[in-house]
């Protein structure tokens, strides 16, 4: 933990300290450094579904959205109800404990999927033009910056034992820690993208783990987002938890299509 109360990403090499300053504050949080986008996060991709056999993938209506198979688990279908705490600033966020994950004394539970003003915590708003907050970037005032944590128990199949095993948050707003079993898995910001961590060193086949999430009503990227819009927070889409092969496994496709003008054709194979 850094001196805010944040996972200390940077001694991993791979997460270097960035030397951007904001009035003389040395060791902004990651909330409020346009310099950190996220931590662990793993590469953006084409939305791939992970299925059981040639069949099922050939027979599934993508528009009826994600179902658990054998490789793949929707953690919240729905009715699903997860632990919550809230409070006003994030020096007021419960600390994770290693080997863990929060404290739930006293903590109550949201519906998953949602935001969690509607949910009776915090207040919507709505802005047009103007920012809800003093206009300082890269910072968002603390004092209006309520977070919300969640913690909810996963189940990892036997079969899964020896297989990657990734988890992937749909839409967080608008900035989100999680760990497991109270070890950090990584950060994200990016309310509207999907953000996927590799928890294949953090779960094993058969295993129960502890999932936890310190979610953030804002961070620098609110700067960005402010546009005609009511401002919610929370764990506002699905998530999933699925696993592929270890040692090989399709993570991307790519297509260039080329556009033929003049012939009002496109495609590749086009005259």
């Amino acid at each position: 933990m850094n001196r805010h109360g944040h996972p200390d990403f940077s001694l991993n090499p791979l997460h270097p300290v960035h030397d951007f300053h904001h009035k003389g504050e040395p060791n902004l949080p990651d909330y409020c450094n346009h310099l950190v986008l996220h931590h662990h996060r793993l590469p953006s991709h084409f939305p791939v579904r992970s299925f059981s056999s040639q069949d099922e993938a050939l027979s599934a209506r993508l528009e009826e959205g994600v179902r658990s198979n054998d490789n793949l688990i929707l953690l919240t279908p729905k009715g699903t109800r997860w632990a919550f705490n809230f409070v006003e600033t994030p020096q007021q966020a419960p600390r994770v404990v290693v080997g863990k994950g929060f404290e739930q004394e006293g903590w109550g539970d949201v519906a998953v999927p949602s935001a969690w003003e509607t949910q009776g915590y915090g207040q919507a708003l709505y802005t047009n033009f103007q920012y809800p907050f003093k206009v300082d970037p890269p910072v968002v005032p603390d004092g209006m910056n309520h977070v919300g944590s969640y913690q909810t128990q996963i189940e990892v199949p036997k079969a899964w034992e020896g297989k990657r095993i990734m988890i992937r948050f749909e839409g967080v707003s608008s900035a989100f820690y999680c760990w497991i079993d109270g070890h950090p898995a990584g950060y994200s910001q990016d309310s509207r993208l999907d953000a996927e961590f590799d928890l294949t060193d953090l779960v094993r086949g058969g295993g129960t783990h502890t999932l936890s999430l310190r979610v953030y009503r804002f961070c620098d990227g609110s700067y960005l987002e402010d546009q005609d819009m009511w401002w919610l927070s929370g764990v506002h889409r699905d998530v999933v938890l699925y696993s592929k092969p270890a040692k090989a496994h399709i993570w991307d496709v790519h297509a260039a299509p080329e556009v033929h003008i003049p012939a009002g054709k496109g495609g590749r194979g086009d005259a």
